[in-house]
């Protein structure tokens, strides 16, 4: 089994070869940034990940990254995910389905890019789970493409973490979690 910097990598690697068979399927770029609005959960791998994006920020960035994630907590009520029920869970995400990641630059870039998390990496691709084809993709892209040319961009779920209620957090929340750490 490869380590998670390893599955980042294949992700990395696994986009820029469907970007590199299929540009015209793709809108993604700098400044599109519908992939970045909306919370969502990510892994307690991902942690890990966001925590070296934080360190390697200058201070005043760093520390306007956690301000807006800590806003956006309060803001939003956000619930510890790995404590709230199902019901509660739905209803969150629901409440924050337009609010922009606080990674997100004023450029329309993500602030933490190379640090990112697995689904931030694989977004706007089709999915699927081993042989079976979900779809799924961002709304922009594939506009044009054959089911066949779709299927051959499907990222594979093999590669996500199947998350437990113990695993689960957003972005902002580990923002918040890993500056509390790092005092």
């Amino acid at each position: 089994m490869p380590d998670y910097k390893e599955i980042l990598g294949a992700a990395d690697r696994f986009f820029s070869k469907v970007a590199g068979d299929q540009p015209a399927a793709l809108a993604c770029r700098v400044g599109c940034t519908l992939c970045c609005h909306g919370l969502f959960e990510v892994s307690a791998a991902d942690v890990s990940s966001i925590a070296q994006g934080l360190a390697v920020l200058e201070p005043d960035a760093r520390r306007a990254l956690v301000a807006r994630a800590e806003t956006l907590m309060e803001t939003t009520k956000h619930p510890a995910l790995r404590e709230c029920s199902p019901e509660e869970k739905e209803a969150f995400f629901a409440r924050a389905d337009s609010i922009p990641c606080p990674a997100l630059g004023p450029t329309g870039a993500c602030l933490i890019y190379e640090h990112r998390p697995l689904v931030c990496r694989t977004f706007g691709l089709p999915l699927r789970d081993g042989a079976k084809f979900i779809g799924e993709e961002c709304e922009l892209n594939f506009l044009t493409a054959t089911r066949e040319e779709r299927e051959a961009a499907a990222w594979d779920l093999q590669w996500e973490d199947e998350l437990g209620p113990e695993d689960e957090f957003t972005i902002p929340e580990a923002i918040v979690l890993v500056a509390r750490l790092a005092g």
